[in-house]
């Protein structure tokens, strides 16, 4: 099945939102064997949505955006002039959407009578974050799935809405997939081209994100993808971390869960990031025992008790600092498994020895602390994120006895 995109909303257009829209769609719809023919980004005119859906010919027509109850909000009524089609009260949408604003103690504006609205038969999709919901339904032969445009709320239905087009759509598919670091793109890239060859039979689709990389799995045979799998595990088993749709921070958790270890963490580049992802994850607090955001010399000194003559003769950037760090959290947490980090994320404060990007981490776990240190590239966001991945890759491989990094 073959489908068309088409993105509607005028900050798309200026710059001012950053289009993840068809980064999800492309890679859920390839999952189900349907691939992206076209793309459109249209403003949020009923002239411009309706022109984008006279070009359409593709069996799925996914439009983004304008389900909201502002008068610019406009897809649902273009798509039913350009069908011809009449919207009617869906009773169920519009009592979700009253005891949303309920829930909230807001009073209901009445333009918001709209999101209630739909063609006759559509199949509604539940919105489990905000109030305007989503819908597919089938016209003259092609089915139309309207998704409303903020991230947080599409992704969620996006997933709703692939089980039903996957009853649309009924051809056997595979897939599998792993979630990699401590390997770049481009180096993965290269490497890959020989798994291709080896492997025609099964479409492998990397993902990267900033310190990750989803490798992604999809055929019809079953056997040639398990051949394939097995392949890739065999030449990149030091940089998987799991799953492909399992975040790392959740492979951390749940291993602990798994060993009843607890962990503790002393950042200063990452300035909490570790803390902040590995929490995100539920059942952490069975896990999570502390944390200390410890930036400055004198705070790592103060707080964990650091010998003043390491930070004069080493720096705060250094295998002996995050050494001593992790050790003396270990010392004075009884965590399990304990981790410092410390860097230079820039744009300045690097120097020919230690450039920026240079980030060093201390690991202490049963009874022994061990350091490692990167180079990560990229601004200083990147390099704190890249770092934060990084931190996670080498607990996980300590706690599955894997930490010759």
């Amino acid at each position: 099945m073959r489908a068309t995109v088409i993105n509607v909303g005028a900050e798309l257009l200026s710059g001012q939102t950053h289009n993840r829209h068809l980064e999800t769609l492309a890679e859920g719809l390839m999952s189900k064997d349907i691939t992206i023919h076209k793309a459109h980004i249209v403003g949020d005119h009923k002239p411009d949505i309706k022109q984008a859906l006279e070009t359409v010919d593709t069996e799925l027509i996914i439009l983004s955006g304008g389900l909201g109850p502002t008068e610019d909000d406009v897809t649902k009524e273009a798509v039913a002039e350009h069908f011809r089609l009449e919207l009617v009260k869906d009773h169920a949408s519009l009592t979700r959407i009253q005891n949303y604003f309920a829930r909230a103690k807001r009073t209901m504006s009445e333009t918001n009578l709209k999101q209630a609205y739909f063609p006759q038969g559509a199949t509604i999709i539940d919105n489990p974050v905000g109030t305007a919901p989503g819908a597919l339904f089938t016209v003259e032969n092609r089915h139309v799935l309207l998704l409303p445009g903020p991230p947080a709320e599409l992704e969620p239905m996006f997933k709703e809405a692939l089980e039903h087009l996957k009853t649309l759509h009924r051809e056997k598919r595979y897939e599998a997939g792993y979630r990699l670091v401590g390997i770049g793109e481009s180096d993965l890239e290269v490497t890959l081209r020989d798994v291709y060859r080896k492997h025609p039979g099964v479409d492998i689709a990397p993902y990267a994100d900033i310190g990750e990389i989803r490798v992604l799995f999809v055929s019809k045979n079953q056997t040639l993808m398990e051949k394939a799998l097995d392949d890739f595990n065999k030449r990149y088993r030091e940089y998987i971390v799991g799953p492909h749709d399992q975040t790392l921070e959740s492979r951390v958790v749940n291993t602990l869960l798994h060993q009843e270890k607890t962990i503790s963490f002393v950042e200063s580049c990452t300035g909490g990031m570790l803390t902040s992802r590995l929490i995100n994850v539920p059942d952490a607090s069975h896990v999570f025992s502390e944390s200390h955001v410890l930036y400055s010399n004198a705070s790592k000194i103060k707080q964990l008790g650091v010998n003043q003559v390491i930070m004069e003769r080493f720096g705060a950037v250094s295998d002996q600092c995050v050494y001593e760090l992790a050790y003396q959290l270990a010392q004075r947490t009884r965590a399990s498994i304990t981790m410092s980090v410390s860097g230079i994320a820039g744009p300045t404060g690097g120097t020919p020895d230690k450039p920026v990007g240079t980030v060093y981490f201390g690991l202490h776990h049963e009874g022994k602390t061990h350091t490692y240190h990167k180079v990560f590239s990229g601004d200083r966001n990147a390099v704190r994120q890249k770092a934060t991945s990084y931190g996670l890759f080498l607990i996980l491989r300590a706690l599955m006895h894997e930490d010759d990094c």
